[in-house]
């Protein structure tokens, strides 16, 4: 098995990794060295690790929620959601996103942007995916309401204790986190769709929505 392959099948276990390594070093780095703003954008991004992780490992059944739940594939392991597409969604996308905040705190768009859509994953793992794929929970809830929600309740005061927020940074973030949910979400799914891709999620990814695999191997 080669370097990508490895990392395609481990990338959510090495961003848990990353996140507890950065946690560890924001504590020593913030001893008032860090702005309010570039702590909670930073603690943010490590919030979006642990989502992932909930995600794609433990319970990690949400491929199989999104592909089976949500899209009633009859091929669930790899269509429309596969691995491949998995990976440069939440690393190649993510990543950047959640990080210009941190590298930018002065831009208030660019931070409003990551909160918002943090936020709005706890609405989605808790009400929309559940609710269409019939489940009781969606992996990915636990690290939406209890991290990125309070996260970004604390950011936004922060901000406002800051300086007002013109309505135009309210603007650019609103549309900031639309295009990124649009061109970097759900373009690439789209896109990237493949009946006979080789990149396949696990039985274990599947849950309770897995169906006789289909053209795909472990």
């Amino acid at each position: 098995m080669n370097t990508l392959e490895q990392y395609r099948r481990n990338w959510p276990r090495v961003g848990a990794v990353i996140g507890m390594a950065a946690g560890g070093a924001l504590a020593l780095a913030s001893r008032g060295r860090m702005t309010n703003l570039r702590a909670l954008s930073a603690f943010n991004g490590i919030a979006l690790l642990a989502h992932q992780y909930e995600e794609y490992e433990d319970p990690g059944y949400f491929p199989g929620q999104f592909n089976r739940g949500l899209f009633n594939s009859d091929q669930p392991r790899n269509y429309p959601l596969n691995t491949q597409t998995a990976m440069c969604i939440n690393t190649a996308v993510a990543y950047p996103f959640y990080a210009l905040p941190v590298l930018f705190p002065k831009v208030k768009w660019l931070g409003i942007g990551p909160v918002l859509f943090g936020m709005a994953q706890a609405v989605g793992h808790g009400v929309v995916f559940p609710v269409l794929s019939r489940s009781r929970y969606s992996p990915g809830f636990l690290a939406s309401i209890f991290l990125h929600t309070p996260i970004g309740l604390a950011y936004f005061a922060a901000l406002k204790a800051e300086d007002p927020v013109a309505k135009a940074d309210w603007a650019k973030g609103i549309a900031y986190t639309v295009s990124v949910a649009a061109l970097g979400v759900a373009a690439p799914n789209v896109l990237a769709r493949n009946r006979h891709s080789p990149y396949a999620f696990t039985e274990k990814q599947m849950g309770r929505f897995a169906v006789p695999a289909v053209g795909v191997a472990d």
